[in-house]
């Protein structure tokens, strides 16, 4: 069972909106908010989502990495 309480001193609250001035087409509308909020606050996003997210891996999405775990772990060890 989750104490919430306990864990509520422990949350921080961002704001949840996020507005590019770009076009953005994304097929995959329930990965959109992932996207959108890695986009936000992240400089890589690492999935195993081969099929929502393989067109974007390699190429990035407006300056996000996107890339599997496995491939961002080996770039990273060599630096």
């Amino acid at each position: 069972m989750i104490d919430w309480r306990r864990l509520e001193s422990d949350l921080r609250l961002v704001r949840d909106q996020f507005v590019v001035n770009w076009p953005v087409v994304f097929a995959p509308a329930k990965d959109r908010p992932v996207l959108f909020t890695a986009l936000a606050f992240a400089d890589v996003l690492l999935t195993l989502d081969k099929r929502d997210f393989g067109p974007l891996m390699g190429m990035g999405f407006y300056g996000l990495e996107i890339m599997k775990p496995g491939d961002f772990l080996k770039r990273n060890q060599h630096s």
